[in-house]
């Protein structure tokens, strides 16, 4: 392959590299913003529920998740047994 060649397809490899690079840097920074809009939005509701409401459904989602984490440990034990 002649040398030119080779340059070319560098050159076009690194202008693809160039694209994907400024595409992840923008879903990165698309990313912290959600993750900022997600946190005002979190402590803004916090804020209205009050203090004690808010305690209450803390409780209750984790006595939830609780709930959903046992069922799947029960399920991959009898996965493991069927084995």
């Amino acid at each position: 392959m002649k040398e030119s060649k080779l340059i070319e397809k560098f050159n076009k490899l690194e202008k693809q590299i160039t694209a994907v690079t400024n595409i992840l840097r923008k879903i990165i920074h698309d990313i912290g913003n959600i993750e900022n809009l997600a946190q005002g939005t979190l402590s803004s509701f916090q804020l209205f529920i009050g203090e004690k409401e808010w305690d209450k459904l803390v409780k209750k989602l984790k006595a939830k998740q609780d709930k959903i984490n046992k069922e799947k440990n029960k399920e991959n034990k009898e996965k493991k047994l069927e084995l």
